[in-house]
């Protein structure tokens, strides 16, 4: 997609982080916009940005977990701005802690919101896209899903969901006219790093020895560590939009994903090692960071 001047765009998570970034990018690009999110007090502050652009915006609130909120925003779209050149899935959430005391209805959200959110855009959006023989699907992933080897484990799962996805429908809808890509970012200073420590699920026991709060604090205090080394949504966005420009299936802000794919490839071995120490390092570093707040971790995992 070279151009992006008087297209029309929908993007979901639009309020804040990569999703807002996209919209800001796009409307300066020229794009006309129709933007998502839970959040409609954000939501509204981007459109005011967008509207000093001068291109033409509006809002919508949906739940992408949601198949009538995508199905509302469809023909509300169809009905505001006409056909739909690109379709951003940007929205998705972070849940879970350890893996043997994950509720079940955190596994089913963060599907419902990561993964149902692609597949509801797809049925919403898709059969009008294969009429009209054009159109261009971008979906938000994350290295979590190319790479299994981080907490939480729910959101790995939805991730590689999300690749799967996209990998076929490229290859399905590549000879329709339909281009589709995966966005694959690193760390990214976004909400999705910035945890609610209300939704962190602990151990029962951990949680009885050491209190919430004390927990709180840790967990909150690790988040703030690997935020240091995250970059901003706008300058990852610039990645992702040079991405779409060139058409290409898998798009990266940081070589080490590719590099990982390519070692899964070729050398299954060293890739299975590699993931074992990536996951044992990152407990070493985890376990580290609750022993300076006074929490043995390990004794609970």
């Amino acid at each position: 997609m070279k151009d992006f001047k008087d297209k029309n765009g929908f993007i979901t998570g639009a309020a804040s982080g990569i999703g807002r970034s996209f919209a800001l990018a796009l409307a300066k690009r020229g794009m006309n916009l129709y933007i998502t999110d839970i959040n409609m007090e954000s939501l509204e502050k981007v459109k005011l940005e967008i509207e000093k652009i001068g291109v033409k915006v509006f809002v919508c609130k949906c739940d992408v977990s949601r198949y009538k909120d995508f199905e509302k925003a469809a023909k509300d779209f169809y009905e505001k701005l006409g056909e739909l050149d690109l379709l951003i899935n940007n929205a998705g959430i972070s849940m879970g802690f350890d893996l043997l005391n994950i509720d079940l209805k955190v596994w089913k959200r963060v599907m419902d919101v990561n993964l149902g959110s692609i597949i509801h855009s797809i049925k919403a959006f898709l059969p009008r896209m294969i009429k009209r023989g054009s159109g261009y699907i971008a979906n938000v992933a994350s290295g979590a899903g190319i790479l299994g080897i981080a907490e939480p484990i729910p959101y790995i799962a939805s991730k590689f969901g999300v690749v799967g996805l996209s990998e076929t429908f490229f290859a399905r809808l590549k000879n329709l006219g339909i281009n589709v890509s995966v966005i694959v970012p690193m760390w990214i200073k976004t909400n999705i790093i910035v945890v609610d420590t209300d939704k962190i699920q602990y151990p029962p026991k951990l949680l009885e020895d050491f209190g919430k709060e004390k927990l709180d604090k840790a967990y909150s205090t690790l988040m703030d560590v690997i935020a240091e080394g995250a970059i901003s949504p706008d300058d990852a966005v610039e990645f992702y939009i040079e991405g779409i420009q060139k058409n290409q299936l898998y798009i990266f802000d940081n070589p080490y994903y590719l590099e990982a794919l390519e070692m899964k490839g070729k050398d299954p071995k060293q890739y299975e090692d590699h993931i074992v120490e990536g996951f044992t390092n990152r407990g070493k570093a985890f376990r580290e960071h609750f022993h300076k707040h006074g929490i043995d971790i390990e004794k609970y995992m």
